[in-house]
């Protein structure tokens, strides 16, 4: 059953990722959510092809998505965590920092996820126990975070937006080279995976589908992926759909002394 998710996850990703790219050639229909988050016409797209494809094959699992919310039982044991287009404002702008994340939870904690990234072409899946696969240009290869662990020589990546007073403080700290910001949990846990980043640093809350895949996909990888206090990511849908705290991935080598320095500070 293991292959049977991963290989529907993965095609569904591909599929929705070919819909929004499609959809980028005309012009996006874009609203404000209730929180004042962007989503256009491509988000409701890519929910619609991702929600169908799991419904017919898995009718028995839950599926909660960012579009459509919960669909099926609360206590399921398998629920299906879906961003149908992560890093809607890098899409819009025609930007990368945009991905499609299915990530599938039994007994509340990540099992399998796939990460696919149509702009430039990333796919990124994982099932548990069974380690993370990178695939580009048609070529797939099991992948594993890096094994830096000096603070000069471990990039470290945030999202768009990440305040510049925040930045100064964690500097002063940590001298770690800082990537270029991007948007996308997924794509930025993919840079890990790919060993071209070593922490990931988040300032804001984020939800349930923004993690469930890219936390698999880099723990396979060797990596963690924990809340900014060192509290592990739970998934408990009877308290909303956000985590508590903002969210911190390394490749591991360092993750406990760097939630400590962060402390205070985010």
């Amino acid at each position: 059953m293991s292959a049977d998710f991963i290989d529907i996850a993965r095609q569904l990703a591909q599929e929705a990722g070919r819909c929004v790219m499609e959809l980028r050639k005309s012009e996006l229909v874009k609203q404000r959510k209730a929180d004042q988050s962007l989503v256009t016409n491509a988000d409701h797209a890519a929910d619609r092809i991702i929600r169908e494809g799991l419904r017919n094959n898995f009718p028995k699992h839950a599926i909660l998505t960012e579009e459509s919310g919960l669909d099926g039982e609360i206590n399921s044991e398998y629920l299906w965590v879906v961003d149908p287009l992560d890093g809607t404002r890098a899409y819009a702008k025609g930007i990368a920092g945009f991905s499609v994340m299915i990530g599938l939870l039994r007994k509340g904690e990540p099992f399998a996820g796939v990460v696919y990234d149509p702009w430039e072409g990333h796919l990124y899946e994982a099932i548990r126990g069974l380690g993370t696969y990178h695939t580009v240009n048609d070529k797939r290869e099991q992948v594993t975070v890096s094994k830096r662990k000096e603070w000069e020589q471990m990039p470290l990546v945030t999202s768009t937006g990440f305040p510049e007073a925040m930045q100064k403080s964690v500097q002063e700290k940590v001298v770690c080279p800082w990537l270029t910001a991007i948007n996308s949990v997924g794509i930025k846990v993919g840079l890990l995976v790919r060993q071209e980043a070593d922490i990931y640093l988040n300032h804001h809350h984020v939800n349930y589908w923004d993690t469930a895949a890219p936390q698999i996909i880099l723990e396979e990888a060797g990596g963690v992926f924990s809340q900014s206090d060192g509290q592990p990511l739970l998934y408990d849908l009877t308290g909303g759909y956000q985590h508590k705290h903002p969210t911190l991935a390394t490749n591991g080598r360092r993750h406990s002394e760097f939630v400590r320095i962060i402390q205070g500070i985010l």
